[in-house]
């Protein structure tokens, strides 16, 4: 099962700044980081037999919900553009653990994976939106901002990356009721800023701080390999598509939190790199430059 408390907290010497990291890569070798978070409602006695979802056929979100529903005894459908290749990373994962894929072709918009998603709906049927629900994501949330509350303390700045938005939101939301000194930065990764910031006023967060990756999502970049390689000296994985990235981001802003203790919450999904890393050409790969000064 999933066990919050091996997330503990390191202490690493960053860009010449000291970061306290919150280690959620540790919550469990297959299910961890925000996906962790946001699913471990799922593990409770529930009346559905099936669980349905949409996204890319290398998500770690399909990764997390295909593993959890092979141990609760689910169901599980997953709606995806097709693959042309074997089946690796993620998804080899995913269909080892019996998930069900229904796949549309290339290119398919977000919008006709979901509308196929709900046609498969049944009264037994649990539809999981891509990223996952602010309901969901409560429970593990609030568990989250009370271990940063009770183990750090203080006015903390706390990075957290950003994909569909429902794990910041939720986390924003669950900081304030439990850590209100602490402020919450998101790190968005995926989609627009206009995006998240109207999806957190729907769900009632008027004000998000919201540093934007400048990347275009998962697509490969040199100084990501770069960041990654410079995290790795110091015993910190991270993945190629959030937390990496993320790190880019947040040396290149490190003046405008001078001052500040900052923390970092570890998102995981480090087997997402099985597959991500094949897309680096060998001059991507290429270590050009370290990030020890700024």
């Amino acid at each position: 099962m999933l066990d919050f408390s091996r997330s503990i907290i390191e202490s690493k010497q960053l860009f010449s700044r000291h970061f306290y990291i919150k280690r959620d890569d540790l919550i469990h070798p297959y299910c961890n980081g925000n996906k962790a978070r946001k699913f471990a409602s799922l593990l409770k006695k529930s009346p559905y037999s099936t669980w349905i979802s949409y996204g890319g056929n290398q998500s770690n979100a399909m990764f997390a919900l295909s593993y959890l529903a092979h141990i609760q005894g689910v169901v599980f459908k997953y709606v995806m553009p097709s693959f042309s290749q074997t089946p690796s990373g993620n998804l080899a994962y995913a269909l080892k653990w019996g998930m069900q894929a229904y796949t549309l072709p290339q290119g398919t918009s977000i919008q006709s994976l979901a509308l196929y998603a709900k046609s498969l709906l049944t009264p037994q049927a649990l539809l999981i939106p891509q990223g996952g629900t602010y309901e969901l994501s409560l429970p593990g949330m609030h568990s989250l901002a009370d271990e940063l509350s009770s183990s750090i303390g203080g006015n903390p700045v706390v990075f957290y990356t950003s994909g569909s938005g429902v794990g910041v939101i939720t986390l924003q939301k669950a900081l304030r009721a439990l850590f209100p000194k602490a402020t919450l930065v998101a790190i968005n990764c995926a989609g627009s800023e206009a995006e998240l910031r109207d999806k957190a006023r729907a769900y009632g967060v008027g004000q998000m701080e919201i540093l934007s990756s400048p990347f275009a999502f998962a697509k490969p970049k040199s100084v990501i390999w770069e960041m990654r390689a410079y995290l790795k000296q110091f015993h910190l994985r991270c993945d190629l598509v959030y937390d990496s990235p993320a790190f880019c981001v947040i040396y290149e802003h490190l003046n405008d939190f001078r001052g500040k203790e900052l923390v970092f919450i570890h998102s995981g999904g480090l087997t997402g790199d099985i597959s991500q890393q094949k897309r680096y050409s060998p001059a991507l790969r290429q270590i050009k430059t370290t990030f020890d000064s700024i």
